[in-house]
């Protein structure tokens, strides 16, 4: 099974948690920090955010951010299921969103954030990483 990871960079730290997890107990795993799809330049998370945000004013004619469009839709094509990681930004509902309508199964793990947004196409909800990973061999079945 290969998993396409949503989640904000705000939960880098988390992500890469989850990555490594994954692909450790042998799973494909789709991440933006691991993708080459990203602003990243060395500079705290903080900074890259406002980079990110100052780039997308532009974002019709910056090929930089075409190309995390395009490797995130093929990460998404290439994927058995979403996890999204909370707490979600925009771009992770997104995702999340697109990769429901595309027939993904969608698994939230964490504290939902944002409950306005209708999240009823998951195949399963988790407290925690640990919960999650521990009920990864009853994934891997659906």
């Amino acid at each position: 099974m290969k998993f396409f990871i949503a989640s904000p960079w705000r939960n880098k730290i988390r992500v890469e948690e989850l990555y490594a997890a994954l692909t450790s107990r042998g799973y494909q795993c789709y991440s933006f920090l691991q993708s080459g799809a990203n602003l990243m330049t060395g500079v705290s998370i903080e900074e890259e955010v406002k980079m990110f945000s100052d780039r997308l004013q532009n974002w019709k004619h910056d090929p930089d951010i075409k190309k995390i469009f395009d490797s995130e839709l093929e990460g998404l094509r290439q994927s058995d299921a979403v996890i999204l990681l909370e707490p979600a930004g925009q771009s992770s509902l997104l995702e999340t969103g697109v990769g429901f309508g595309m027939g993904k199964k969608i698994f939230v793990v964490g504290s939902i954030e944002k409950p306005e947004v209708a999240l009823f196409g998951a195949n399963g909800f988790y407290p925690d990483l640990k919960t999650f990973l521990d009920d990864l061999p009853n994934i891997a079945k659906v």
